[in-house]
């Protein structure tokens, strides 16, 4: 008995491994370019030329290059400037997908992105939520997460902001979230 008891105590005192795994940065791009139905390479330049996932943050989101930089390998693990590599390039992207729904609406499509945000009603931005959750993360918001847009839809405060500025918070605020980053 004292054996099965050392057994099981071992078992549980040793590091459990998790299965999760760090999206690098192709994949990162990939499935960004999916949410926002945008082509991979039109999804984040910095300063209007570089590639954010492809030149100007692919060490810092895990990528390697080694044949233009002589990066042989990639980061083990994210580091402090992957949360902000992240964070610039799913901005970026959010952007670009906004800018490109001012004329065909395609992601932000419930309300009209020229309107403010007193304009707009929570039912239409309750249906942008729901619909960018299944776009980042394919399932539904739970209702804390539509309380939390919602949240952010405070017209006291932003309430003359208009939709198009207010719709990159909202989409940073989804598709920024640390679930996005690791499968």
């Amino acid at each position: 008995m004292r054996n099965k008891i050392l057994a099981v105590m071992f078992f549980l005192a040793a590091p459990l491994q998790a299965d999760v795994m760090w999206k690098r940065a192709t994949v990162l791009r990939n499935d960004l370019a999916q949410a926002l139905s945008l082509p991979p390479d039109k999804l984040c330049f910095e300063l209007g030329t570089y590639s954010c996932t492809d030149l100007v943050h692919n060490f810092a989101l895990g990528g390697r290059d080694p044949f233009a930089r002589a990066q042989y390998t990639s980061m083990e693990k994210p580091s402090q400037l992957t949360a902000t590599a992240f964070e610039r390039t799913v901005l970026h992207s959010c952007i670009q997908r906004i800018k490109k729904d001012g004329s065909e609406p395609t992601v932000f499509r419930f309300y009209p992105l020229d309107k403010t945000l007193n304009e707009t009603n929570d039912e239409l931005i309750t249906q942008q939520v729901q619909d960018l959750y299944r776009r980042f993360f394919q399932r539904a918001a739970s209702s804390a997460e539509v309380s939390t847009a919602l949240k952010l839809a405070d017209r006291t405060r932003f309430g003359a902001v208009p939709m198009d500025q207010w719709s990159q918070a909202l989409c940073l605020a989804v598709g920024s979230q640390w679930a996005n980053l690791f499968f």
